[in-house]
């Protein structure tokens, strides 16, 4: 009687040959799309670096300050596309800006400065959105005492060559996270792999 039951308790090679088989199979199937996926998201992440050296270097190029604007919205996908305004522009202090974004347009006409920001075509054409289940997760520089987590973030880029101090960290929402830090005397762009916070980047 033992010698059965024992046999009868193990797998034969036969459902091993099937399990191994329908592994293969699943992975086949799966494992392209991982892998576009993450491809899909790195080249978006390396687009969006290069693109904000470009921004630095228009600004110097055509003596105008240009911003980068990221824009993480509560649903949909999340975008983002440069401004420009002549000459060096004195940013708002936070509450100047949040109060700017409330104006309507018409009365935008009537208060904005005359180096009011303007979509910036030289560099990205229109708004780039960023791949399906990736996102901006916040937005550190060194003139917010805060990280923006939503709505629009803004990464100013001066014609004299310096940009604001930096840091853009996405996201999959699960276990994949980047950050692009802005180098502000050089407009450099370096990617990290992780969440790494604008401090942790400068030592502070």
């Amino acid at each position: 009687m033992i010698g059965p039951l024992l046999r009868s308790s193990g797998f034969t090679l036969i459902e091993i040959m099937i399990v191994l088989a329908i592994i293969v199979g699943v992975l086949t199937i799966a494992a392209p799309k991982m892998f576009s996926t993450a491809s899909a998201m790195r080249t978006a992440i390396r687009k969006l670096a290069i693109t904000s050296r470009e921004v630095r270097n228009n600004a110097r190029m055509y003596n105008m300050t240009t911003r980068l604007v990221l824009d993480m919205k509560k649903e949909g996908a999340h975008s983002y596309w440069v401004e420009s305004a002549n000459g060096e522009v004195t940013l708002l202090s936070e509450e100047q800006q949040k109060e700017l974004d409330r104006l309507t347009e018409l009365q935008r006409e009537g208060e904005a400065p005359k180096n009011e920001f303007k979509p910036e075509t030289r560099v990205v054409r229109n708004p780039v959105s960023l791949p399906k289940s990736l996102y901006f997760e916040s937005v550190e520089t060194s003139s917010s005492s805060e990280a923006v987590k939503e709505g629009k973030a803004y990464i100013h880029f001066f014609a004299k060559g310096f940009s604001e101090d930096a840091a853009i960290h996405i996201t999959d929402r699960k276990t994949l996270n980047w950050t692009i830090v802005v180098n502000p005397l050089t407009g450099r762009a370096d990617v990290f792999e992780r969440n790494i916070s604008l401090k942790e980047v400068r030592g502070k």
